[in-house]
């Protein structure tokens, strides 16, 4: 591959919409919006398995971040489905060590 210039992200949601994750997509990284858009329906139909629901965006990537730490963010909403947001990382502060918990309440148990 040249250059990247897009991704596909899959999410896969319960039928409720309680839970949801990534899921594999079949190909992350293209080299135009236009084969992402292109190829989206048939991973969509692909992924649709398992009793979930799957979500699928293209989302656009700056060529010049090939070499830069990017970071890829992603929300479902009412209004505008799956929303993906890539952009360039900032660089960690000296000496910091970057976390996240996604279960503070059961850590908090454990810890007792």
């Amino acid at each position: 591959m040249e250059h990247i210039a897009a991704i596909m992200l899959l999410v896969g949601c319960s039928h409720g919409g309680l839970t949801c994750e990534e899921l594999q997509a079949p190909q992350v990284a293209f080299e135009s919006m236009e084969d992402c858009v292109g190829a989206l329906p048939a991973a969509l139909g692909g992924a649709g398995a398992e009793k979930r629901i799957v979500h699928g965006r293209c989302a656009a990537v700056d060529p010049a971040w090939v070499e830069e730490d990017v970071e890829i963010s992603w929300r479902l909403s009412r209004q505008n489905g799956l929303e993906v947001h890539v952009r360039q990382a900032s660089p960690p502060a000296q000496d910091v060590i970057v976390a996240d918990n996604a279960y503070p309440a059961e850590a908090a148990a454990w810890m007792h």
